[in-house]
């Protein structure tokens, strides 16, 4: 899988809810919004 076809899944940390964001998208934006309208802030992995 190619890298802008990957993605990562991350939690709402409001209501729980499985969120799955493109890669380029993260490491774009920094930020996800769950299917319940909750913004969800991705931090930078290290590594």
């Amino acid at each position: 899988m190619a890298k802008d076809e990957e993605h990562i899944e991350v939690r709402c940390p409001e209501c729980g809810a499985q969120v799955r964001v493109p890669v380029k998208e993260a490491e774009e934006k920094f930020k996800a919004t769950c299917p319940n309208g909750h913004v969800v802030p991705l931090a930078k992995a290290l590594g």
